[in-house]
């Protein structure tokens, strides 16, 4: 099912030369603009422009809306909710430091520091999973790496990072 459009987030997006320069569209632990976790599905429809979205499966379950252009992003939504922002493929979009895909290992360390906790990826050899966790412990960055550059990050509560598989 598409969901049909209503107003705002694609012109933004399309107005920012690039996620990194405009600062309101980066990825924080929390959100990326508007759009943060914890909102209803029924809060955030009516306030952005969905046209580049798409329903993965109904909602009520776990499902995603997905944005595909220059500044693609994906929304994992449980219980009608957002619970997780998803970075991946040739999106623009940064997180406010300024990692995204493409970023090495060796500059997430530089941008994080010490914060960051690096494990085996569960599923690509030679690949690493690496989070960041919000001083609260509540929020956190999940940056997935192969051949030592970022492929994928995810954000949101911390419960909802860890669910590798996402909504399998």
């Amino acid at each position: 099912m598409r969901v049909k459009p209503a107003a705002g987030l694609a012109m933004a997006l399309l107005a920012a030369q690039s996620g990194a320069a405009d600062a309101r569209w980066c990825l924080s632990m929390s959100g990326l603009g508007a759009v943060r976790a914890g909102m209803s599905v029924d809060q955030l429809l009516p306030m952005l422009d969905w046209s580049g979205l798409e329903r993965k499966q109904r909602a009520g379950e776990c499902w995603y809306l997905r944005y595909d252009g220059p500044d693609a992003f994906r929304l994992m939504i449980i219980d009608d909710h957002v619970v997780r922002i998803e970075l991946a493929g040739a999106t623009r979009l940064r997180t406010f430091a300024g990692a995204g895909i493409g970023t090495t290992e060796i500059e997430l360390k530089r941008l994080y520091g010490r914060r960051l906790e690096v494990q085996p990826h569960k599923y690509v050899s030679g690949g690493h999973t690496i989070t960041l966790r919000s001083g609260a412990g509540t929020e956190g960055l999940r940056f997935e790496t192969d051949k030592g550059a970022v492929t994928a990050i995810q954000a949101g509560p911390w419960d909802h990072l860890n669910q590798v598989e996402g909504c399998s």
